[in-house]
């Protein structure tokens, strides 16, 4: 059992005429980022992962990069970001009530997408298929197929970090390049990981592997029952 500092959950104020988009308070915003990096931080020193999970963060680095190979300590960087993307999106779950809410017809579009994706990739690999390396691919696949960063009113595409429920794109990446910047100090031009510097990954590199894990996070609960 692990212990957390209780805080308050975090209310959006909902923008006429868009109901798909929420304010915080411009006062808060600071507060609250820096809130929910230092509970995304909680979770990834407390939970433990099931293997086949923990096997399916650490594989995102070659999922999402153009990396066919790389040093130790770029492997135990990548598979530490990716955990930190991925209780990023268990932090927001729990302190922001828009994130557990149903939305739109984006984000029903998007969660059809997914199943849909998964389950192909569970009939294509046959008996000896597993749930997280199918859902390790459809992350990757949505990762990969767009920008970094993605605008709201993007014309096309799904635009998950938009769509998923909850803080919206703008702030996931102001969250994502602060527990970064806190999880990976830079000496010079070199970024440090846990293992060391990274010689063979960008930072753009791992801010994709940051958002994979945020992503599997996110698809993993359109499986979730209830």
């Amino acid at each position: 059992m692990a212990l957390f500092t209780r805080q308050r959950e975090i209310e959006l104020t909902p923008i006429e005429g868009h109901e798909d988009l929420a304010l915080v308070d411009e006062d808060d915003a600071e507060e609250l980022l820096d809130s929910l990096a230092m509970e995304t931080f909680e979770y990834v020193d407390a939970e433990e992962l099931p293997a086949d999970l923990a096997h399916a963060l650490e594989i995102g680095l070659f999922g999402v990069t153009r990396l066919q190979d790389a040093t130790s300590a770029t492997i135990v960087a990548g598979r530490a970001v990716a955990r930190i993307g991925y209780m990023a999106r268990v932090a927001e779950w729990e302190r922001v009530p828009a994130a557990r809410k149903p939305g739109g017809p984006m984000f029903t579009g998007l969660r059809g997408a997914v199943e849909s994706s998964v389950g192909e990739e569970l009939g294509e690999s046959g008996a000896d298929a597993s749930f997280y390396d199918a859902l390790s691919e459809v992350t990757a696949f949505f990762v990969t197929r767009e920008p970094l960063d993605v605008p709201y009113d993007a014309e096309q595409g799904l635009k998950p970090m938009w769509t998923i429920p909850g803080m919206g794109g703008d702030f996931r990446a102001l969250l994502r390049d602060w527990t970064l910047e806190m999880a990976l100090p830079r000496e010079g031009d070199a970024l440090i990981g846990p293992a060391g510097p990274i010689e063979d990954a960008s930072l753009e590199d791992l801010q994709r592997v940051w958002k994979y894990g945020f992503l599997l996070r996110s698809f993993e609960e359109f499986f979730r029952e209830g």
